[in-house]
């Protein structure tokens, strides 16, 4: 524990001679009489203790200078060319090593004017200093290689030859300045472990520390005339101290008492009560800056909070701790530290793995070191101690290391992560070793009842427990999963492997040599202190037999999981018969304590008759060959979920009948299931029941009283005839794949139904009246209903519809469907009324495959909120109507009767804000005209959206803002530069991405006519290389435009096509800017364009032609033969009822007179010409 108060007002006082000593090692001939005479001026004006060796007598025995490493508390090791040559200087470096390693010294290493790993491999120059020429090997060579690989792994300072010495010496005051603030701490007895702060911290500049300090003081302020109170929360080894402590350096000269407290945790063990915080009343006279570190409980600080009225107005508290729960109903506001992305924890790793943030590590070492990341999980601390664990080690040592990390954790930051667990109650402790062995991620409820037992006294306590970890950062909660951290799982398995004081004599066993050993063993002994069994079967490497009565001979056992990582659902080996592990017949499972019991290919056609359920919670026995569950009646209160899918002999359920608590029922793939039980006795819990695939079940009961049903999954029971189910609160229902032949007219009474699916009901070809009733539908699926011919009028508003698929059905009328929202819309209006009647709010239209189709009804485009309508293989498709305005993808592949589209494409807006796709593949019959049109359209919607993404700081976009593709063999006129093949280099003129500029478009003519392309996937993109940027982003990727589509439908694109891409990733000037560089933009750019899928570069097809040209703002388009149309980049707000006015000419312009402002007129007004074809 350390108290530091000082007067900001008041001179520095005298410091006696209990002030840390700075021992300096350095080559004397290298350093002597240049920079340490400066830095030795430069530590008495700031009233450093230091020592050199000049200060001996002569004559003296040099050995004196150990004494008087001892004796020092920090040292400065200047690491110089030179330095390996003297035998002494290397003593004395093994010296401060050992010191180091017992804690009893700091180091900062030095690199003057050498690089580390040059240190540290003894390479090049040093090297032969240290070795001579002819490598030779001197007496103390082994210790005096140790000491140089260890010392300058710790984060030093590093002078280059071109760094000025005045700056450099300056950062070497001050970091020994940083040290020795700590170090009086230290001095005074007062500092607990938990918070000790490495020197690796406080010389750390990298730019992730630098930007949550700027979060930090975003969120806290400084308000002078107000007391303030914060909080700095997060997970150990996160950076809460090292925060804080910047900030509180930054901010305690505006007060007059500053006062640091450190280790609150280890002090108030030694302490009764927490009067001593308020022993120093100078707090109370003037205002105060007080930092209170590592805080674990309120009563630690409590009379200084009883106190807090006595404190000076505008006085400031900060507090960090590693639980939340208590500090938010005391603090004013509360600032959780997050843990680093994946760029910041690379950079943090490397610059300690390799000592240098600009080292580039060859591709196997960057693999692994994404791997070491993600176990990392974004810690600080846990990166730096990996980074310099595996500094100088070889590739082989890395792949070995990354293998032991999930049950061997790394020293330090096991210690420090030890202070959390230990600061933890026992059921706190019990539910942390549950989770970290055998639940690392797992659903919130079901974890919360499997934690609940004997051992909580009331119910609640199990969801406390939770809650408690969540608030200690030892768990994390999102979306209803809970998920431990891999280094607080390492910690876990560790700790709870064997029975110990740490895990309260509990074993959890999860490594499968260790679970080997106790299911096959003969011993008849009872083992009361396994809690939980893992067996991950895939890490066998031989069959196990379990012995008969092994399992009850652990009466205490809770969990029970057996399985296979390599596949959870063992796609490759249904059918086989590789468990790996045996049971005998006579198997004794007297588990009176089991909650959770997994078994995957469980080999026995029921459990034992000795199996107890009563505490049983998660029953799982997939791919089994279970028929039954057991014979008698049992009872199973407490069980929730059911997981016997792919059991393909299950032919009987009665075993559940009185299940009161089941929520989830998983039957999936159980074929031989005829018959679900009529008398549903107690299942009145069930809330999820999955039949999918069950290909022997026909019947369902009424389940009428089943009301907490939500989700029924029948998709693939080919033999379900007759859907009777009156459940009515139910919201997801898939019958995709049944015998059905429709929906009975009660369906209306499912009001809250959500989802339904009716894929691939072939016998379907009605649907009911009431079908509109339906007023929470938002996903109607009838795609492959080949037989429906009609859907329902819609009289009744279908207000949350979002997703209605068609493709594949024989319906006519298709226009009747939107009818009613043709009716009761203000077209003029749409913008400011966005909700009408009908499916106002339908975000997904599929058509595809509908051969009777022939045109779109232009009501269509009043559906303000449709993103994606599916047009593809509706051949007899010839017209496409006006476009909603925030469509973002239009595919009609494979329309090969279409001849027109709307004029304009797409009804436009004043802010345009959505990327958009039209793709039009294998269209051959597509007029001239039309395409004139979609180019347009897309050429002036690629441009208002540059300028919103611009208007909102969002000018670097590496995507396509608008793509399209048709057939056609021509780049159009209106690009600026053009050339033959896949290569494109124009010269831009200076300045070019100034006046204006907002993006470019891009062209390629892509022949498919060699090798017809199968591929959903296809992507037509191009690497744009600057060649006079001197910087890291001068070369860019960006997408053209293709095809993207998920599933397995391939397909077949047949001739040759355009297509053509509006970006504005082309923002050099950001770029510039955030590289800190000026001058002159870029004026000679290398265009290559390819063609690529999921796989790499499409080989197959060739890309004859290729366009380029810069697009301005102040740019208009228009057709030379309409004088009066509204130029479409003037709209503002308000003008759209205008333009719906205005009457489109019936003549269509031969080419898009897009203004791209020629590449050589770069400044003046744009001039708009248009090109007859």
């Amino acid at each position: 524990m350390a108290i530091i108060t000082t007067k900001a007002a008041s001179t520095d006082e005298v410091l006696s001679d209990r002030r840390p000593q700075v021992f300096l090692s350095f080559r004397g001939a290298d350093l002597r009489n240049n920079f340490i005479d400066h830095l030795k001026e430069a530590f008495k004006l700031n009233n450093i203790r230091y020592y050199i060796d000049e200060l001996e007598h002569r004559g003296e025995n040099l050995t004196i200078l150990f004494q008087r490493i001892k004796e020092s508390r920090i040292a400065l090791v200047f690491f110089s060319i030179r330095y390996p040559e003297s035998a002494w200087c290397l003593d004395e470096l093994v010296v401060i090593m050992e010191k180091m390693k017992n804690d009893k010294l700091r180091v900062i290493p030095i690199f003057f004017k050498v690089k580390p790993e040059d240190v540290r491999g003894q390479k090049k120059e040093f090297g032969v200093a240290l070795y001579g020429e002819g490598r030779r090997r001197r007496e103390n060579m082994p210790k005096w290689e140790d000491a140089l690989e260890a010392i300058p792994s710790y984060m030093g300072l590093v002078l280059d030859e071109n760094s000025p010495e005045a700056v450099f010496l300056a950062k070497v005051v001050e970091s020994v300045k940083e040290v020795e603030a700590i170090l009086k701490t230290e001095d005074r007895g007062r500092e607990g472990s938990s918070s000790s702060v490495p020197i690796r911290h406080l010389t750390c500049t990298l730019p992730a520390y630098e930007q949550r300090l700027e979060q930090l003081e975003e969120r806290f302020g400084f308000d002078p005339a107000v007391t303030q109170i914060f909080g700095i929360v997060g997970m150990a080894g996160i950076g809460k101290t090292i925060l804080a402590r910047k900030h509180f350096d930054k901010w305690k000269k505006r007060l007059a008492v500053n006062m640091m407290l450190m280790g609150i945790h280890e002090r108030s063990k030694n302490e009764e009560g927490s009067d001593w915080l308020i022993q120093d009343d100078k707090i109370f006279k003037s205002k105060s800056f007080i930092f209170l570190d590592d805080v674990s409980e309120k009563t630690q600080i409590q009379s200084l909070l009883d106190n807090l009225h006595r404190i000076k107005k505008g006085s400031k508290i900060v507090i960090t701790t590693r639980d939340k729960s208590w500090i938010r109903r005391e603090v004013d506001d509360t600032y959780v530290v997050p843990g680093l992305n994946e760029k910041e924890a690379l950079q943090l790793f490397h610059y300690h793995a390799f000592h240098n943030q600009d080292y580039s590590p060859t591709k196997n070492i960057t693999k692994l070191s994404k791997k070491f990341v993600d176990y990392a999980g974004g810690n600080p601390l846990a990166l730096e101690e990996l980074g310099k664990e595996l500094c100088g080690k070889k590739e082989g040592h890395w792949e070995t290391r990354i293998k032991t990390l999930p049950h061997c954790c790394n020293e330090i930051i096991r210690r420090e992560l030890k202070v959390s667990y230990d600061k933890l109650t026992d059921q706190q402790k019990d539910g942390f070793l549950d989770i970290a062995c055998f639940f690392s991620s797992e659903d919130k409820d079901c974890l919360t009842s499997l934690l609940a037992s004997e051992d909580f006294h009331k119910p609640d306590e199990a969801v406390n427990v939770i809650g408690d970890l969540a608030h200690k950062f030892m768990i994390r909660v999102s979306a209803g999963n809970i998920e431990m951290p891999d280094i607080l799982c390492s910690l876990g398995k560790e700790l709870g492997l064997f029975a110990s004081v740490d895990n309260l004599g509990k074993s959890r066993l999860w490594d499968h040599n260790t679970v080997s050993k106790a299911l096959v063993g003969k011993e008849e002994k009872e083992d009361i202190t396994v809690r939980g069994i893992l067996l991950d079967v895939s890490k066998l490497e031989e069959e196990i037999s379990i012995a008969t009565n092994k399992l009850t001979l652990m009466p205490n056992l809770r969990y029970l999981k057996i399985f296979d990582s390599s596949c959870p659902r063992q796609c490759k080996v249904v059918d086989a018969v590789d468990c790996k592990v045996y049971v005998p017949d006579e198997l004794e499972l007297c588990l009176k304590n089991i909650r959770y019991f997994h078994w995957l290919k469980f080999p026995s056609k029921e459990l034992p008759p000795d199996f107890t359920p009563q505490n049983l919670v998660d029953l799982r026995l997939p791919y089994s060959k279970i028929e039954r569950l057991w014979v008698d009646v049992k009872d199973t209160p407490n069980l929730k979920w059911v997981d016997l899918s792919h059991s393909k002999n299950l032919i009987d359920l009665t075993a559940l009948w009185n299940a009161e608590s089941l929520e989830r029922l998983n039957l999936e793939g159980c074929t031989n299931l005829e018959l679900f039980p009529k008398d549903e006795g107690n299942m009145k819990s069930l809330a999820f029941l999955n039949l999918r695939g069950c290909t022997s079940l026909s019947f369902l009961p009424e389940m009428e009283n089943f009301d907490c049903l939500k989700t029924l999954i029948l998709s693939g029971c080919t033999s379900f005839e007759d859907f009777q189910v009156k459940s009515k609160n139910l919201e997801y229902l898939h019958l995709d794949g049944t015998d059905i032949t429709g929906l009975p007219h009660t369906i209306e009474e499912f009001q809250r139904l959500i989802v339904l699916n009716l894929k691939d009901c072939k016998r379907v070809n009605t649907l009911p009246d009431c079908l509109s009733k339906l007023k929470a539908l938002e996903e109607l699926i009838l795609s492959g209903c080949s037989r429906l011919r009609s859907f329902p009028e819609i009289k009744e508003n279908m207000e949350n519809l979002q997703i209605l698929l068609l493709d594949g059905t024989i319906i006519r009328d298709v226009p009747k469907i939107l009818l009613s929202v043709a009716n009761s819309v203000d077209k003029m209006n749409l913008q400011r009324s966005p909700s009408v009647s009908g499916l106002s709010l339908l975000r997904r239209l599929c058509l595809s495959r509908n051969d009777m189709i022939i045109s779109l009804q232009s009501s269509i485009s009043d559906l303000y909120h449709l993103k994606w309508i599916d047009l593809k293989y509706c051949t007899k498709l010839q017209s496409i109507s006006m476009l909603p305005p925030n469509l973002q993808c239009l595919d009609a592949h494979d329309c090969t009767s279409l001849k027109t589209v709307a004029s304009p494409l797409a009804r436009p807006l004043a802010t345009e804000q959505v990327p958009s796709s039209f793709i039009f593949t294998n269209c051959e019959k597509l007029e001239h005209a039309a395409k004139n049109e979609i180019t347009c359209y897309g050429h002036n919607k690629g441009r208002l959206l540059s300028k919103t993404l611009n208007r909102h700081n969002k000018g670097l976009c590496f995507e396509a803002l608008v793509a399209t593709c048709f057939p056609g063999s021509e780049v159009p006129e209106w690009f600026g530069h053009k050339a033959t093949g896949a290569v494109l280099e124009p010269e831009l003129p200076q300045h070019w991405s100034e006046n204006g500029f907002v993006g470019i478009a891009l062209c390629a003519i892509v022949s498919f006519e060699e090798q017809k392309i199968r591929n959903n996937n296809l992507q037509v993109k191009c690497i744009c290389d600057f060649n006079n940027v001197k910087t890291s982003s001068s070369c860019f990727n960006s997408p053209v435009g293709g095809l993207s589509e998920t599933g397995n439908e391939h397909r077949t694109i047949k001739s040759t096509h355009v297509f053509i891409g509006y970006t504005n990733w082309l923002n050099i000037k950001k770029c510039q800017e955030e590289d800190g560089q000026k001058g002159c933009f870029p004026t000679k750019a290398s265009i290559k364009f390819q063609v690529t899928d999921d796989i790499g570069e499409v080989r197959n097809c060739e890309i004859l032609k290729c366009g380029f040209s810069l697009v301005y703002e102040t740019g208009s388009w228009e057709a030379s033969t309409r004088r009066d149309d509204v130029e479409q980049d003037d709209v503002e707000q308000g003008e759209v009822e205008s333009l719906e006015k205005k009457k489109v000419s019936k003549s269509m312009m031969a080419n898009c007179g897009a203004t791209t402002m020629r590449d050589h007129k770069v400044s003046g007004e744009a001039s708009c010409s248009s090109t007859k074809s």
